[in-house]
Formats: C-alpha cells, sequence, structure tokens
C-alpha cells in the first residue's frame, strides 16, 4: 500500500480535529495499530481501508492515492464532469454534489484569494439569509447562540456593500484560474441551475413576465 494512504489518514483526521485516540476507538482498532497505519509502518487490510472511507465520508480511491477528488467528484478522464451526471431533477444529493465540487475547486493552491472570497460570498449569503428568517418571522432569534444585528439597517447595508464588493477588480484572478482550469464546470451543474430557474419560475412566473414587459418598455423609450 502506497504512502498516499498514511498520509491522507492523518490529514483526515487532523482537518476534523480528532486524536488518535478517538478514531481508533470508531474505528474498532487500537491508538497503537492506527499510529502505525498513520506512520506507515503497517499495512491495512481493504475492510479497514472501507471502514476509514465511510468514518471521514471519502472514497477509497482518495484514501489510496488513485484520485485527488476526496468526493470521487471529478473524472481524470474528463476532468470536470462528475462521475454521474445523469441527474435530471433537483434534490439534495444533487445539491450536496455540487457544494461539495465547488468547495474542491476552490481549495486548490491557485484559487487561495479567489476561493477564499468564494467562501466569504457563501457565507455572507447564508448570513443574510438567516437575517432575513429572522426579520420576517420564520426564524427565532433565540434558537442562535449569539445576538445577531438584524434590525441594524446601517450594519446590514455594508453586508450587502462588502458582499457584493468581493469580486470587483479580480479580473486578473480569474483570468489565471481560467488559465489553469478552463471554463468548464461539471453538467451535473446545468441540471441544478435548470432546476432552481424552474422553480423560480413556477412560483414567480407571473409576476417575472410582468417585469420584463415593464422593463423592455423602458428600454425602448430611451
Amino acid at each position: 500500500m502506497s504512502t498516499a494512504f498514511a498520509n491522507r489518514i492523518t490529514s483526515l483526521r487532523k482537518e476534523k480535529g480528532l486524536s488518535q485516540k478517538e478514531v481508533a476507538i470508531s474505528l474498532g482498532v487500537s491508538q497503537a495499530l492506527l499510529s502505525h497505519y498513520e506512520k506507515g509502518v503497517r499495512e491495512c487490510g481493504l475492510d479497514f481501508v472501507v471502514s476509514c472511507a465511510d468514518f471521514f465520508g471519502v472514497t477509497t480511491d482518495y484514501l489510496l492515492g488513485r484520485q485527488d477528488s476526496k468526493y470521487g467528484l471529478i473524472n481524470e478522464d474528463e476532468k470536470y464532469r462528475l462521475l454521474d451526471a445523469s441527474d435530471e431533477k433537483i434534490d439534495m444529493q444533487l445539491v450536496m454534489l455540487c457544494v461539495s465540487f465547488f468547495a474542491e475547486k476552490v481549495k486548490r493552491p491557485i484559487d487561495e484569494i479567489y476561493g477564499d472570497k468564494l467562501m466569504w460570498s457563501a457565507a455572507i449569503a447564508l448570513y443574510k439569509l438567516i437575517v432575513h428568517g429572522v426579520n420576517r418571522g420564520h426564524l427565532q432569534k433565540d434558537w442562535f447562540s449569539v445576538e445577531m444585528r438584524n434590525e441594524d439597517f446601517v450594519f446590514q447595508k455594508f453586508v450587502d456593500i462588502i458582499w457584493s464588493g468581493l469580486f470587483v477588480n479580480d479580473t486578473q484572478v480569474v483570468g489565471e484560474i481560467d488559465e489553469q482550469y478552463g471554463k468548464q464546470f461539471p453538467e451535473v451543474f446545468g441540471s441544478l441551475i435548470q432546476s432552481v430557474e424552474t422553480y423560480v419560475e413556477k412560483i414567480t412566473g407571473r409576476y417575472l413576465n410582468v417585469a420584463n414587459k415593464k422593463y423592455a418598455e423602458i428600454q425602448k423609450n430611451k
């Protein structure tokens, strides 16, 4: 077994902030044996590889160093296609596949700056959604362990400004990423986009049609 397995189970354990003892107990082995596996002193059986994959939520191919994608999302022959891009409807598994691919893509070295901004953009978007939910009464403030400034209008405007300004003047960074990776995303993202747009149109279709007609009239009269 290659040193990739030893390196990756060690890295995954540290990413989760777990001690050798905690992982050893969960996997049903002694701490000493797990230590030997992590150091590459001893080789484990296939059953242990499968147990590790299940425990850390990654593929066995990743653990064995056969693939760099933790979740099996990248097909090395067609780099930006998901292994299973046959989904034609949106569900939570599809959403999580896309999120996982996105997270893997932006965490690579060349994406350090851009990736960090993408993560902050996603975090702020979720924050804005929570604030909106609290302000509309769909979520209760006491559900959260911290006090939020949901009614501070000035503060929330700054949140909006920072969110919208994260990618201003980043054309050079984006260009570097395009050069390294190309512009193709997995086919399954197309399914995600179409499903979301169909969902939005189903709910707001009548209003969108009216808004589009008014916008067309404004543009025509300019």
